[in-house]
């Protein structure tokens, strides 16, 4: 039985319960793979030094460090935005399968009453 799980907004998609796990774990392994990036911060998006020491290099270091890793649409702020986005898909995901299995188990609660009586 597939289940619609809404976005913010971008339409309604259809899930399969059991492909849930799956999905979290290709979410989570995505977000793993990100976490070196991130732990070494913006530095290392960062150039340290002009190649030479004339007026173009210069401007150069600063145009690719404002691009790289200042301000709000470096990428550096782009893949912090990015792993904020996977860890918001992760935990939708496990809200949407904590849903799942207590409906399920409540499901089963109401056909054992059912039977029962």
């Amino acid at each position: 039985m597939a289940n619609n799980a809404s976005g913010s907004g971008q339409g309604n998609l259809k899930l399969e319960p059991s492909m849930i796990p799956k999905l979290r774990q290709a979410f989570q392994s995505a977000l793993d793979q990100l976490e070196p990036l991130a732990k070494g911060g913006t530095d290392q998006f960062r150039m340290t030094r002009p190649a030479m020491a004339d007026g173009a290099s210069t401007e150069f270091q600063a145009a690719f460090n404002k691009i790289a890793a200042d301000g709000p649409e470096s990428a550096a702020q782009s893949l912090k935005e990015y792993q904020q986005r996977l860890a918001g898909v992760l935990k939708q995901l496990g809200d949407i399968q904590r849903a799942y299995d207590n409906n399920e188990h409540e499901t089963a609660a109401e056909l054992s009453r059912q039977l029962g009586a």
